[in-house]
């Protein structure tokens, strides 16, 4: 089997073949990263770039700033797909994103294949922030699929791993131990904190420590990763933990600080805003916000002023060595935000806080159905905790009046993703 220094010098080889355009990418991104400023230039460049070749931004040529143009969502992109996409690559192959739909409105991006080699330069970039180099070999787990499974020569030319975890079972759960403890070479796994949260109390169970395994990163995405899970990976594994901040139709959007909690934005590659809550207005440093980014790269289908659906904190200047812009806090999806029984907003943050003290506890959803109106759903409860217990927790952040239900299951069972949502938001107040 080919060592990851073999694989790692046969990737940089392939790519000076071609004129060195990853490298030259990761540079870029190093220099600019290491700037700590806005890439203006790029984002001049792709404005008029935008309004000369997508008809959806032909009307917006006389602009004279960013926010002359209108912020956009998944639902504007997809109700005018065919005016995002650029003349200038009509009738071209291109490469194809398509998002899973768990937030309920899945659709597909084009990407140009400078686009595609940025997105490669940016996981390489900050996979190395956190221990991953190009070659290693990597474990990713998630729920597999004919749809998004990897080639088998694709997974073998990236050393990957791809473990399904469709099921989470104590079988499924003691395969993937058994596959970290034996298979030595395994340097890196990716995952969601649904699926570490599970793994972490088998390993509890079996009575593993840092000695039984070789990792050197532990790269969290897609879902929240509480701090104290974190911690907890940390010392079961004895390797870096970071919660990488990414989406399907643009790429790495940032990545948590190897030795503290803010999240350093890749403003190489994507301008960031940050809105208010209930209007377009910016929000204040420090104030929950809307994450809106602007692509700097993907010319095949410009997306200037992009919603995210994400919530997060901006702060003003980095706490560590690293001066790029961060964020202090990323609080997940605006829609999976509750209310508390006086309509008060809260973050699914302060729901996942307060469940993490059930160590015992597999899984649980804590889903909100009406005003003041909740359902837990709980995996493993059975003989450890009450139902009492739970409501009682709830009702700490909810209000004495909330109307709690308890449900007991074998198992919660994962979205198409493979994901997991462990809040749920179905009242929406007029």
């Amino acid at each position: 089997m080919l060592t990851s220094r073999v694989r790692n010098l046969g990737f940089w080889t392939s790519d000076l073949l071609q004129g060195a355009p990853i490298r030259k990418h990761c540079q870029d991104i190093e220099a600019r990263l290491a700037g700590s400023g806005p890439s203006t230039d790029l984002l001049d460049g792709l404005l008029h770039y935008a309004v000369e070749h997508s008809p959806f931004y032909a009307p917006f040529r006389g602009f004279a700033s960013l926010q002359d143009f209108p912020v956009i969502t998944k639902a504007s992109i997809k109700d005018g797909y065919e005016a995002f996409q650029s003349k200038a690559f009509a009738g071209q192959r291109l490469h194809v994103m398509r998002t899973s739909g768990s937030t309920g409105t899945p659709f597909a991006v084009r990407q140009d294949p400078d686009k595609r080699r940025r997105v490669l330069a940016e996981m390489i970039c900050f996979g190395k922030r956190a221990g991953y180099e190009v070659g290693d070999r990597y474990i990713f787990t998630r729920s597999w699929s004919t749809i998004n499974r990897k080639r088998w020569h694709v997974a073998l030319r990236e050393n990957a791993i791809m473990f399904d975890i469709s099921s989470l079972d104590d079988a499924r759960l003691e395969s993937l131990r058994t596959l970290l403890r034996k298979d030595r070479g395994i340097r890196c796994m990716l995952g969601y904190p649904s699926t570490f949260g599970p793994l972490l109390q088998h390993l509890e169970r079996a009575g593993d420590g840092p000695d039984a395994f070789r990792l050197r990163a532990i790269i969290s995405i897609s879902e929240r990763l509480p701090r104290e899970m974190r911690e907890d990976l940390r010392a079961r594994f004895g390797c870096t933990v970071v919660a990488r901040y990414s989406n399907q139709e643009n790429g790495v959007l940032a990545q948590q600080c190897p030795g503290g909690e803010e999240f350093h934005l890749n403003t190489a590659s994507y301008a960031f805003e940050y809105l208010r809550l209930d209007s377009d207005a910016p929000a204040a440093p420090g104030e929950l916000a809307r994450v809106v980014i602007t692509d700097l790269f993907n010319r095949a289908m410009p997306m200037i002023r992009y919603d995210t659906g994400d919530v997060a904190v901006r702060q003003t200047s980095a706490r560590c060595g690293w001066a790029t812009d961060t964020l202090s806090e990323l609080d997940g999806r605006r829609q999976d935000f509750i209310r508390d029984t006086q309509d008060r907003l809260l973050s699914p943050a302060v729901v996942s806080t307060h469940f993490w003290r059930f160590t015992g506890l597999k899984q649980f959803q804590f889903i909100q159905e009406a005003k003041a109106q909740y359902r837990i759903i709980l995996n493993g409860a059975d003989p450890q905790y009450t139902d009492a217990d739970f409501v009682a927790m709830a009702r700490r952040f909810l209000g004495p009046e909330a109307a709690i239900t308890i449900e007991h299951v074998e198992e919660i069972p994962l979205l198409a993703s493979g994901k997991h949502m462990p809040v749920v938001n179905r009242y929406r107040p007029a």
